[in-house]
């Protein structure tokens, strides 16, 4: 790995290291100290989520986008919240430094709407990868892409799950 992957590495806890491993999802919008993501990243460091419709992680329109990038900039805060004052050790109460790696917040926007959407108002409406492919039109790929990923981009995720390849 590049150097400053290994110095980030050296500086993690092994608990750290394998909480990076996992990309969770998680149910609802609530990131309160009572909530299970809130718990998910500061016991147990993960190393994203991935939001879905099926869980109740977007509002309906029109809060929709406001919504979800609030929601995206909560988890990403309370992250480095977690790096700048980590709490104590509920079993020790030792104060435990942690590494700070922002989450990755994924997302599967594959167009069309349901059920290859989990955004459904509020983006811009836009074709399959399928439709797109039957045009043969490579402009019309790199068009598509460029305002899906643009679009999620300012949300904040930072991770596209797609397209599926079955």
């Amino acid at each position: 790995p590049p150097a400053g992957v290994r110095i980030l590495m050296d500086t993690m806890t092994p608990e750290e290291k394998v909480g990076q491993l996992f990309l969770i999802t998680f149910v609802g919008s609530d990131t309160s100290e009572t909530s299970q993501i809130y718990d998910l990243i500061h016991r147990y460091h993960i190393g994203g989520v991935v939001m879905l419709s099926s869980n109740d992680n977007f509002a309906p329109a029109p809060e929709t986008i406001s919504q979800t990038n609030e929601l995206i900039r909560s988890l990403q805060k309370q992250n480095w919240d977690l790096s700048v004052n980590p709490p104590p050790d509920p079993l020790t109460g030792k104060i435990q430094k942690s590494t700070y790696v922002p989450l990755l917040v994924g997302i599967a926007q594959e167009g069309n709407g349901p059920p290859t959407d989990e955004i459904f108002s509020g983006l811009t409406p836009l074709p399959s990868e399928m439709a797109i492919g039957a045009t043969w039109n490579t402009d019309y790929a790199e068009e598509v892409g460029e305002v899906r990923g643009r679009e999620l981009s300012a949300l904040g995720f930072n991770l596209f799950l797609g397209p599926s390849l079955d």
